[in-house]
């Protein structure tokens, strides 16, 4: 059995699986969020001097989503991937800014037919660069209350 590769089809209406050039620009991927359960708030109470617990409800709260992605600068001159790689950055800068309200996620699921779609949003940004013209981005991500819905 292969590992499943969820690709991230889009935030936010943006696409963030692209080729220029016929080369990728941007690749992400669902890294953890869609499997795992949602953080959930409500706690049971104890009484002091008996056995056990009383069973409170618990309430669907947050979902912690991961995506990671390579961006690659694409173009036929050092110069030009260079320049192609620092706007697919700024994209991505203001894309998954951590002041900006909820957006959707779309990710392909593992039939290629299916997808899954989120409410969430950016919650931190982390880049390290891999090369002169390229980096590995991952994006911690909050949905607040919300479920993944299957279409």
């Amino acid at each position: 059995m292969s590992i499943p590769v969820r690709p991230v089809t889009s935030f936010d209406g943006t696409s963030l699986n692209t080729m220029t050039d016929t080369a990728p620009r941007l690749t992400f991927w669902l890294v953890r969020g869609l499997d795992e359960a949602a953080n959930v708030r409500g706690s049971d109470i104890v009484v002091p001097g008996t056995a056990g617990r009383t069973v409170r409800d618990r309430v669907r709260d947050n979902r912690v989503i991961e995506i990671e992605g390579h961006v690659l600068g694409v173009g036929a001159t050092a110069a030009a991937q260079t320049d192609d790689f620092r706007d697919a950055m700024e994209t991505l800068r203001a894309l998954f800014d951590e002041t900006a309200s909820p957006a959707a996620l779309v990710v392909g699921l593992e039939d290629g037919i299916r997808s899954a779609t989120i409410t969430c949003r950016t919650l931190n940004r982390l880049t390290r660069y891999i090369a002169d013209m390229g980096a590995v981005v991952n994006v911690e991500l909050e949905a607040v209350g919300a479920d993944w819905s299957v279409a």
